[in-house]
């Protein structure tokens, strides 16, 4: 039985070894210049190589192949910055209740369309060539046509919607915040069909999808955990402790990775190389308060904002961002 058990044991730090092996090593290389703005979602802009940062008053824009950074004031007050593939235009969920579309070749906003309330993240659906905008405080995903600029359909979830992504094939999944779950949504029936349980995880806002594996991937800001669901049933497939403050989920397909950055400071990487044995193989110090992001899929850097903290603004409120102080932290496999 000793032997066995010795065996066993064995057998698993050869495993693990396997998987530490298997994933890059994360380190921060650059660290960049930005201007003053509150922030939330990032994108990367395939297309035009470029990362797509939303900000208050405008949008961020770094060349991921120079560094060079600029500001599309017309792409303002937006979650995110969604480019649509194909065109100039991009679509920009805002708080505020509506979904801008602006072409960034003239800088005007062509339309402003009405939102539920305060339409949050969002995602271009290729199936449908539609995108999903989730509207996070009266719970229903507003469906855009992009190119004819005009909604076509308010599909009821319930709950605080937070972030949603597409399987390609006909699938949507977003995170329900308050209701510890995911909701899926058929897109060619424009309804609401399945509800996932993430048992053990609260408060879920960053997701994604691990496209050969067939995988959801939820961080659980409050929990700290990160919650592996087989997105065919919504089965457990792994749970991992992370730290507390995670949001945004980032898959790298090409290097087998989940990026996971957290508000405690702190880049997770999480292996999927092996999905019998998904597994977190390091944690990169980034800046307390950096919990957003965006990969390059070619490269693998991982661009986060951040920016220093100082006191909040009244008691329990949150702690204040310090002007002149936002910056991009770069990290690289």
């Amino acid at each position: 039985m000793k032997a066995t058990l010795l065996a066993g044991i064995a057998f698993s730090c050869v495993l693990a070894a396997a998987a530490w092996a298997a994933a890059p090593s994360y380190h921060v290389v650059d660290k960049i210049k930005v201007g003053d703005g509150g922030f939330d979602y990032a994108v990367f802009d395939t297309a035009k190589n470029r990362v797509l940062m939303a900000r208050t008053n405008y949008t961020t824009a770094i060349d991921a192949k120079t560094g060079v950074v600029s500001e599309l004031k017309s792409a303002s007050a937006g979650h995110m910055a969604m480019p649509i593939p194909g065109t100039s235009l991009l679509l920009l969920p805002r708080g505020r209740g509506t979904i801008a579309i602006v072409d960034e070749a003239t800088g005007q906003q062509l339309a402003d369309l009405p939102g539920g309330m305060n339409p949050d993240g969002a995602v271009y659906d290729p199936f449908s060539k539609m995108v999903f905008v989730m509207n996070h405080g009266s719970g229903e995903s507003t469906v855009v046509d992009p190119l004819a600029k005009k909604v076509v359909a308010t599909i009821p979830v319930g709950g605080e919607l937070e972030f949603p992504v597409s399987d390609g094939a006909g699938k949507v999944f977003v995170n329900v915040e308050d209701k510890n779950e995911i909701g899926v949504i058929d897109v060619k029936q424009q309804k609401t069909i399945a509800r996932y349980p993430l048992n053990g995880c609260e408060a879920p806002t960053g997701l994604a999808y691990v496209t050969p594996l067939k995988l959801l991937v939820a961080s659980c800001g409050q929990s700290g955990t990160a919650k592996f669901l087989r997105a065919d049933t919504g089965a457990d497939a792994a749970s991992l402790k992370i730290p507390v403050g995670a949001d945004a989920v980032m898959y790298d397909a090409k290097r087998n990775v989940v990026l996971i950055p957290t508000r405690s400071g702190s880049l997770e990487v999480i292996s999927v190389a092996d999905p019998a044995h998904i597994s977190v193989v390091q944690e990169v110090p980034t800046a307390v308060g950096s919990r957003t992001g965006t990969v390059d899929p070619n490269t693998g850097r991982v661009y986060m904002m951040s920016a220093k903290f100082g006191p909040p603004a009244q008691p329990g409120g949150r702690a204040q961002a310090l002007p002149g102080t936002f910056e991009v932290i770069v990290v690289a496999p």
